[in-house]
């Protein structure tokens, strides 16, 4: 009678402890870029909402043949005189008397051709964006920005975005012909 050895299957803790600790080093250098590429992914996305926004302005204004404005707004209805973040929100209307508030009262506007004065009209909401930053970079505080009948920019203008307001990773500059150009900061 023969006697046979039999061979259990399994690792032993020696090769546990290489494969968790070769688990360990790569995460540890995963991690760190996975955090790096969601913030860029935000920046980007926040960066491009913010021109569609800028653009969608210009083009009503050029549709619409009178002055439409973007403005900084921090609950969805009203302009934000004082907040200059446009990332805490912002509201596109037409802009009747050319001074950057969304006027409830009638302007000196007739929108709907009907021979009476009509207060401005909102054309879109943007509610805000999380963990990021768009500011002027003009020297006055800038919560709007206009664009006139045909399409034209009020002045020429860069935003800078960012993961906060002391940091810039994206630009958006609006040439004084209307056009808005998005550019990446090292």
């Amino acid at each position: 009678m023969k006697i046979t050895k039999s061979h259990a299957s399994g690792f032993t803790l020696i090769e546990a402890l290489i494969t968790i600790s070769i688990a360990a080093i790569l995460a540890s250098i995963a991690i760190p870029n996975f955090a790096s590429m969601v913030e860029s992914n935000r920046l980007s996305s926040g960066a491009n909402d913010f021109l569609a926004g800028l653009i969608f302005t210009r083009s009503e204004a050029a549709k619409r043949s009178q002055t439409v404005s973007i403005c900084t707004s921090d609950n969805g209805s009203t302009c934000a005189v004082s907040l200059d973040d446009y990332a805490k929100g912002w509201l596109i209307f037409t802009d009747c008397d050319e001074d950057g508030v969304l006027d409830t009262t009638a302007t000196t506007c007739d929108l709907d051709g009907d021979g009476t004065a009509d207060p401005d009209r909102l054309l879109r909401v943007n509610d805000g964006l999380k963990n990021i930053s768009i500011v002027s970079a003009a020297s006055t505080s800038k919560d709007f920005y206009s664009y006139d009948l045909s399409g034209r920019g009020s002045s020429t203008l860069t935003f800078n975005i960012g993961p906060d307001t002391a940091t810039t990773k994206r630009k958006i500059t609006v040439a004084v012909t209307g056009r808005a150009k998005l550019t990446t900061v090292d």
